[in-house]
């Protein structure tokens, strides 16, 4: 398994967990992402639990586990100050070695801190202020919640401070980090890098679930196996993803704002939108109904704007694809358009490809006729 994002900046999206929202389509990620605990002043003790009305299996597991790391925040736990020294200790340790901890056996106190980990998340503000949230569990459903951030002066200095004591202030424990990292973005990439890999804790395939990845290059990720429930992509970054085992349900997926029209009229952008978009389809599992639908209208997209120099058997193994029993099922899924679109190719024969391929090539014509 391999993680390995260009450096970006990343936010997250959590979804509406309070009012159990399903309805994703339409879902705005916040100018400010919010995490368990953000904005202290306002939070109150959170004293509710969820009956899963309205969620999927996985939404519903996802927004009790947020809700469990909220309601941590705002417990009497049992912590000293030699707990919260403890973490800082054990992730500056972590953040030391963390170039060379991946080709060496880890240490016991690597492991420990690994397996206590139970999210990492990357967050930037409005005032274009970039933290690292790291939150750890020594004791269960006791979080002990860190930022590793940026701090002003000449020359600027990395530290790892804890955050959200008993009294919801930022806690006394810090530390300063070492000098040669080169940013946060990259610094997180790493520790998520060897959370994946080498933590024990069964919510590290959830680390990414509800991320916004539209500022990552994703081309030839490896996300296989991931739950990636109201994770954020662009169709355009799509491409040669492995999502094989991933978990696609309720994932957002939105074009870019304003695709610059003369990239429509390149042949080489539009075959290497149709290949790399096709190979990420074929590794989506057939159950993820509406991350297929979306994804084949939009090679099917591309695959019209290329139609001119397409012969009928170059587009046999797409129709292939779109033949399968799960396209027949989509239609709850997706537009009525984009279903009658992806049928419209699964069924097309050589006459009527011939036949729509005239027409967009003599539009002119076609309506003259029609007229």
């Amino acid at each position: 398994m391999s993680i390995d994002f260009t450096p970006g900046i990343i936010n997250t999206y959590h979804g509406d967990i309070y009012n159990c929202t399903t309805n994703t389509d339409n879902a705005k990620t916040p100018d400010t992402p919010k995490w368990p605990c953000d904005n202290w002043e306002e939070q109150q003790p959170i004293n509710s639990t969820f009956s899963g009305e309205g969620y999927t299996s996985d939404q519903y597991d996802l927004a009790q586990h947020q809700l469990q790391q909220i309601n941590a925040c705002h417990t009497n736990t049992t912590y000293t100050n030699a707990d919260y020294s403890k973490i800082v200790a054990q992730l500056v340790s972590l953040i030391n070695n963390i170039e060379t901890i991946s080709s060496t056996p880890l240490t016991q106190q690597t492991q420990s801190i690994l397996n206590q980990i139970n999210n990492i998340r990357y967050e930037k503000n409005k005032n274009s202020e970039c933290r690292i949230i790291v939150v750890a569990n020594p004791k269960p459903d006791k979080a002990i919640i860190t930022k590793i951030s940026v701090e002003e002066g000449i020359p600027v200095r990395f530290s790892v401070q804890t955050m959200f004591s008993d009294t919801n202030f930022n806690a006394e424990q810090r530390a300063d980090l070492p000098t040669n990292i080169k940013d946060i973005q990259s610094l997180y990439q790493k520790m998520t890098k060897l959370y994946i890999e080498h933590s024990e804790n069964k919510n590290r395939m959830k680390v990414f679930a509800g991320t916004n990845f539209i500022d990552f290059n994703m081309t030839g990720q490896n996300l296989s196996g991931f739950v990636l429930t109201l994770s954020r992509f662009y169709f355009e970054d799509l491409l040669n993803i492995n999502f094989t085992d991933a978990n696609l349900g309720d994932t957002i997926f939105s074009h870019k704002e304003h695709p610059t029209p003369k990239l429509y009229k390149d042949e080489q952008y539009l075959d290497k939108q149709i290949e790399g978009l096709f190979s990420t389809l074929l590794t989506i599992n057939d159950n993820f109904l509406r991350a297929k639908a979306e994804i084949a209208s939009t090679i099917i997209k591309f695959l019209e704007a290329r139609i001119t120099n397409l012969s009928y058997n170059d587009i046999l193994k797409y129709q292939q694809e779109f033949q399968k029993q799960c396209y027949k099922q989509v239609k709850a899924f997706t537009t009525l358009s984009r279903y009658n679109k992806i049928q419209t190719w699964a069924e097309m024969s050589e006459y009527q490809f011939e036949v729509f391929q005239y027409e967009t090539l003599n539009p002119k014509k076609c309506h003259a006729r029609l007229i």
